[in-house]
């Protein structure tokens, strides 16, 4: 939580340690160099994106410039090399160092691994990592914090309570893998963040297969009918910063209100409370352009949050803030809210807008006590920025209408939408080298199903014979390379540029040799995707046309069914 200038979570990235001295060296053909460089996607402009890592460039941070070597070669589209001002190319070597491959010109297999140096994560922080020319096998997927971002997201949703504990028919039966949500110790009989006891709980949904938040009431029972209007009114709300309501369950055992999930999402004010430090201006007015915007979004439709609070306001780890909550009130208050008009309700929006605001600022969570909100507000106007003081005394203080709460934050919009513009760039990067790791991995899984498959109910030969056995030597000559002295050879260039020219079907001729030498097939690798679709399209028809196909599960040799033995009928007596 360190990108919220909270002072907690994630740190600077720590130094890359540098492998030892080179231990192999071989020399690659120009077009496995070629390959092993074109794994990096993005440039070496292109800062990796970590959720809560800010996007604006250092004080000190100059503009970046691509910088071309002197020994680049000039990269022309469907050409096979090229010069620069007449230079010769160089000549590549391969280098290994802590199990990652690299290719450097000959000469300077000698020095330190390539690769990204450290630079900071934290918000506002963000400085262009400076990249090496040549790729790494890790450059093919993302940086490691975002893959353990997205690994601990995983974990916190497939989470689950044992199958036996009482708790499991708390929910409606048409969810599952249910873990609780309150904190450790939480009285379900004391009255919770609204005022009433209830219970939250992480659920999948079996109907779509998505995680949600389920929140019990116990104590409340509101008319089926109210229900539906909440849920008709916020299901047709959506908004990045507003968690969204998915749908209302009256039953005789309680309330049940679902809203969506969002992986290591904690209150606002469990924040605040676990660091006692103000956030930095940045994050402030970040947080009053999302919940601004949200509760715009919320008012332009006719509705009024009634949960802006420091419990019901979320922070994710990819400082986002959502408001959550939406739509409880509307039900379990539904006789309040009948008593008040709906300027007034959207005014209190506005204005618990400023004072969470404000306690962000400083510290501390800050409700309606009026001398705890003058002081504040002197903290704010000795270590912020006029225009901040201005925005939030104005929110507080009167009552101001969506046009001008929108002037009031117009600069600090304008850098967010840069912010997350950034973001979105880099996490379309990212994606871009996950969409290249799926087209491995298809082909990867076709392979393995259509190679020296060991069914029983098939011909024995079926994946040493024809099109199978070619597939086969192909297998061989992408992952069983050895050298002169038939030691294995670990090139994933070789693999990745093989497996790409496979997958588009190129005509380049490949030459196959079986595993005794004494034969040798030359192909193409539009031929071999031919035999390869063909192939796995003829098991995956005998795999439908199985019974067993149904069950949606196989056994490796299956032992075949015995033939039932036929009944005898006993002979006639021969007539005397």
């Amino acid at each position: 939580f360190k990108a919220l200038g909270l002072a907690i979570g994630w740190g600077p990235a720590p130094a890359g340690a540098r492998g030892p001295s080179p231990r192999v060296r071989a020399r690659p053909t120009p077009a496995d160099a070629a390959m092993s460089m074109s794994g990096h996607i993005g440039g070496a402009g292109t800062a990796p994106f970590v959720p809560g890592a800010g996007f604006v460039p250092s004080a000190g941070a100059s503009e970046f410039v691509p910088t071309v070597s002197a020994n680049a070669a000039e990269f022309v589209p469907g050409a096979g090399g090229g010069g620069m001002g007449g230079l010769a190319e160089p000549e590549m070597v391969q280098v290994v160092q802590d199990g990652m491959m690299y290719f450097v010109p000959e000469g300077e297999e000698g020095g330190s691994a390539p690769g990204i140096e450290a630079f900071d994560w934290t918000f506002g922080q963000g400085a262009v990592p400076v990249t090496g020319v040549y790729s790494t096998v890790a450059d093919l997927s993302g940086p490691p914090r975002l893959q353990e971002y997205y690994r601990t997201r995983t974990m916190e949703t497939l989470a689950q309570l044992d199958p036996n504990d009482p708790r499991l028919k708390e929910v409606p039966q048409e969810f599952h893998s249910i873990w609780p949500l309150d904190a450790e110790g939480t009285d379900d009989r004391a009255a919770g963040s609204f005022g009433h006891p209830s219970s939250v709980y992480k659920v999948i949904s079996s109907n779509d297969g998505r995680a949600y938040v389920c929140r019990r009431f116990d104590t409340v029972r509101p008319p089926a009918k109210v229900a539906a209007v909440a849920q008709q009114s916020w299901t047709n709300i959506r908004h990045a910063s507003i968690v969204a309501l998915k749908e209302i369950q009256v039953k005789p055992s309680g309330v049940f209100f679902i809203h969506a999930f969002h992986p290591g999402a904690r209150s606002l004010k469990g924040r605040i409370e676990a660091t006692r430090q103000g956030a930095q201006e940045n994050m402030v007015w970040s947080f009053l352009c999302q919940v601004g915007a949200a509760i715009r979004a919320a008012h332009l439709a006719g509705a009024a949050v009634r949960c802006v609070d420091a419990n019901h306001i979320l922070v994710t780890p990819d400082a986002r803030f959502r408001v959550g909550g939406t739509g409880v009130y509307d039900v379990i208050e539904f006789e309040a809210a009948s008593r008040k008009a709906l300027a007034d309700m959207q005014a209190v929006d506005i204005a618990s807008l400023g004072k969470l605001a404000l306690s962000l600022a400083v510290g501390a969570v800050i409700v309606d006590d009026v001398p705890a909100i003058r002081q504040g507000i002197e903290i704010l106007r000795h270590n912020f920025s006029q225009s901040l003081c201005r925005c939030i005394e104005a929110l507080i203080s009167r009552p101001v209408s969506l046009s001008e709460m929108a002037t009031l934050m117009s600069e600090a919009l304008v850098s967010e939408v840069g912010v997350w513009q950034s973001a979105a760039d880099a996490l379309g990067d990212n994606l871009s080298r996950e969409f290249e790791n799926g087209r491995v991995v298809r082909l990867l899984m076709k392979l393995g199903a259509v190679n020296e498959r060991p069914d029983s109910d098939v011909d024995v030969a079926w994946s040493e014979s024809g099109d199978r056995y070619i597939l086969k030597l192909f297998r061989d000559y992408v992952f069983h390379q050895v050298d002169e002295n038939s030691r294995p050879v670990v090139d994933f260039g070789h693999m990745v540029n093989s497996l790409n020219k496979l997958d588009v079907g190129e005509t380049e001729q490949v030459l196959l040799s079986t595993r005794d030498g004494r034969h040798v097939i030359v192909v193409t690798f539009a031929d071999l995707k031919r035999k390869l679709e063909g192939a796995f399209a003829d098991l995956y028809r005998t795999s439908a046309a199985s019974p067993s196909h149904a069950g949606g599960g196989g056994q490796v040799n299956p032992k075949p069914k015995r033939k039932p033995e036929p009944k005898l009928k006993p002979k006639p007596m021969p007539k005397p």
